[in-house]
């Protein structure tokens, strides 16, 4: 994934995600994995609880594994009647703010974002998202 992604558009993104948070009144962590759920980059605000980064490689993760929007996976397990117990996997999460990261049909990971509200978080990984996969015009 770092090979995919340049470490600026990384950095950028994370630092959009967290100055958007420090506009909002909220201390915020970023995360993104590659496509088999392994840390590529992790920060937080330094107010930042480590469970809020914690939970957002998880949100990362579970949109990289799953290869869906933590938002999307929440609501197709509660169509089916099912639990994350039933997936077998611990790391798996229904906290809405993980965006899958593809392009061009590649599955490249996973971004995860969290400390702000559900449907802020959610805002905040597809803003992210499209940062990452935007390439710069240079």
């Amino acid at each position: 994934m770092i090979n995919r992604i340049p470490l600026e558009r990384i950095t950028a993104a994370a630092e959009t995600v967290l100055s958007q948070g420090r506009e909002d009144g909220r201390d915020m962590a970023f995360a993104i994995v590659d496509e088999a759920g392994g840390l590529i980059y992790g920060i937080r605000d330094s107010d930042t609880a480590t469970r809020v980064l914690t939970h957002a490689i998880r949100k990362a993760y579970t949109s990289a594994t799953m290869r869906r929007d933590t938002i999307t996976f929440r609501d197709e397990d509660k169509e089916r009647d099912k639990v994350l117990a039933d997936w077998g996997d611990p790391d798996l999460t229904h906290l809405v703010g993980g965006a899958v990261l593809q392009s061009n049909g590649e599955w490249w990971g996973g971004v995860g974002v969290g400390g702000n509200s559900t449907e802020r978080d959610e805002e905040l990984a597809i803003l992210a998202r499209e940062i990452l996969l935007t390439p710069s015009a240079d």
